[in-house]
């Protein structure tokens, strides 16, 4: 039965996600790469890491080499056809509960959705997807599911975007 639910979870954050729009890079308008950007964004949209536990950073075994398998050739692809000046931005979320800066001894969503990103950044390369125009970037729970309680565990989840070079 627990399997059967976080599949169920999984699925139904997917759908979401596919059917959310990405927001668009907003570049100047002479830049011509706005297109390719776009278009490597909505194909990453459909592609989270999720399953992580409550204050948890962990990778979620079960769920990471499912995702692996069908994901990471999608993120080296979009990696080796990035254009000058992007990079792919691992992202790491937080559902709405706990404080987001550290308070007491709760680390905070800011922290642990940092961590989050961190590990599936590292999990990437240990799978041979190294590079330099990769990046990681916790945003804790400001960037929620629409339409999900932010408490909900599919916010809890990591998530990739290309954007432009800091």
């Amino acid at each position: 039965m627990k399997k059967l639910s976080v599949v169920f979870t999984v699925i139904v954050v997917m759908f979401m996600i596919a059917c959310s729009s990405a927001p668009e890079v907003r570049q100047p308008v002479s830049d011509p790469n706005v297109a390719l950007v776009n278009a490597q964004n909505k194909q990453l949209e459909k592609i989270p890491v999720t399953g992580f536990a409550y204050k948890s950073a962990a990778v979620p075994k079960q769920n990471w080499d499912k995702w692996a398998t069908m994901a990471a050739p999608v993120i080296k692809d979009v990696i080796n056809k990035l254009p000058e000046g992007y990079v792919l931005q691992v992202t790491g979320h937080a559902d709405g509960s706990g404080p987001e800066e550290p308070v007491g001894n709760k680390p905070g969503n800011i922290k642990i959705s940092t961590e989050r990103a961190k590990a599936v950044y590292n999990a990437l390369k240990a799978r041979g997807i190294d590079s330099p125009k990769m990046t990681y970037k916790g945003v804790g729970s400001s960037e929620l599911l629409p339409g999900v309680d932010p408490r909900d565990a599919a916010n809890r989840r990591v998530t990739f975007k290309v954007v432009p070079k800091k």
